[in-house]
């Protein structure tokens, strides 16, 4: 499986407007579904890999955005990673 820079940043921009402090992968993905032909198990992935660089965090089954999260989305534009 590949990272997707584009579901990535789709996913961080979804935690940080939802009105919940998180969200379970099935509400990301739920959001997601009409932006991205992406199964649960794509979007679980994407969720570790931005896990690994610390832009988020798991609480359990929720998902969060971390500090890092929030700084990483203040400097992205939003068309950085078209095509990636």
């Amino acid at each position: 499986m590949k990272r997707d820079m584009n579901l990535a940043l789709a996913i961080l921009k979804t935690l940080e407007q939802n009105r919940s402090p998180r969200l379970g992968e099935f509400d990301i993905e739920a959001a997601l579904k009409d932006a991205f032909d992406v199964s649960s198990k794509g979007v679980w992935y994407q969720l570790n890999l931005l896990a690994d660089a610390h832009l988020v965090r798991s609480m359990g089954s929720d998902w969060r955005l971390t500090w890092e999260g929030h700084e990483f989305l203040k400097s992205a534009t939003p068309n950085d990673y078209e095509g990636a």
